[in-house]
């Protein structure tokens, strides 16, 4: 048996509600998990929904995909999906993602207490 932590608190990348493509995708995997996702799978997912906007709209050429982010907006399972350049950093990237301080609830290990949210 594995024993879990109900101390450390930790990010989940995780809005107060998913969008409805995020609760979809969340009703099917419970169904194939048997259990909730962890927001792991719905960054997977939005990860993959973005590659597939961008190849699709701009092709495999490395210069037409580095140009493309400033106009990438993918609707993903967390939202909208946009990608900005923040002062100080040189990458695109989602820079407002929905972002959950959570711990375990010692009382019930397999629920999350949300401590903050943004």
């Amino acid at each position: 048996m594995t024993s879990r932590s109900t101390s450390a608190p930790f990010l989940r990348y995780l809005p107060e509600r998913l969008s409805p493509l995020g609760a979809r995708d969340e009703t099917a995997l419970r169904e194939r998990l048997a259990e909730a996702p962890s927001f792991v799978a719905f960054e997977g997912y939005d990860t993959v929904a973005v590659l597939a906007d961008v190849l699709r709209s701009h092709g495999v050429d490395r210069a037409r995909i580095a140009k493309s982010w400033p106009r990438v907006a993918v609707e993903g399972t967390r939202g909208q999906i946009q990608f900005y350049r923040t002062p100080g950093i040189s990458v695109w990237q989602w820079a407002w993602t929905p972002i959950q301080v959570v711990d375990r609830d010692p009382a019930e290990p397999d629920r999350f207490r949300i401590l903050h949210e943004s």
